[in-house]
């Protein structure tokens, strides 16, 4: 089941950017790709799950070229009208990419795997298209935090399946040895806990990866 495969998820989506806590949680989950997008040359980038272009562009404000993909028309039509720099959306199925073989330098892809049924598919299809030295980028939802813990409470996120910090490193170390952290430190009632004595208390809503493709 697609949830964001009409126009009033597209917008919802966007206007969650807009609160108080939708900005702060940006903040740390921009901060926590960051350190690792820093590393990673400005190679021709293929995001997986674009949505409305919310991450698409960001990836462009930082110099990559990017081929935006989406299942979602609605999704789709709300990121062109952004009108970001670089950037070429298209219709893809995560599961059947229309690519050749090592066809991109980097991939990413933020808050999609979770709507995915058959995520094994998506990583074969992944390690197919990435190059060889190519890098993988991944920001994922933890099962194991609050956040997690608590998702069929909120309408958009009761029909997604979280990973698990363990789950997602086993699915990058095909590619490499990967580098993991987390950060959206929140509580049940979605306080945010980062930078506080208690952030140690619970996971990470958000996990950030990267792996570089060497095997």
């Amino acid at each position: 089941m697609n949830v964001f495969e009409n126009d009033a998820a597209a917008r919802n989506y966007d206007a969650y950017y807009e609160t108080q806590f939708g900005k702060a949680i940006d903040c740390l989950e921009k901060k926590a790709i960051q350190q690792y997008l820093e590393k990673i040359p400005p190679e021709p980038m293929l995001e997986l799950g674009c949505g409305t272009g919310h991450w698409t562009e960001f990836f462009s404000k930082s110099g990559f070229h990017v081929t935006a993909t989406d299942i979602s028309d609605a999704m789709l039509s709300f990121a062109n009208i952004r009108k970001i720099d670089r950037v070429l959306y298209q219709k893809v199925d995560a599961v059947d990419l229309p690519f050749p073989d090592q066809s991109f330098g980097v991939i990413a892809t933020i808050t999609m795997l979770e709507f995915i049924s058959d995520r094994s598919r998506v990583f074969q299809e992944i390690y197919r298209v990435l190059k060889s030295g190519g890098w993988l980028l991944v920001g994922s939802l933890n099962a194991n935090s609050e956040l997690g813990k608590t998702k069929d409470k909120h309408k958009a996120l009761r029909h997604a399946s979280f990973l698990t910090v363990s789950e997602l490193e086993r699915f990058l170390s095909r590619f490499g040895l990967p580098k993991i952290s987390q950060c959206a430190y929140v509580t049940s009632t979605l306080d945010i806990l980062d930078g506080t004595p208690e952030q140690r208390c619970v996971e990470g809503a958000f996990i950030a990866a990267c792996v570089q493709k060497i095997r």
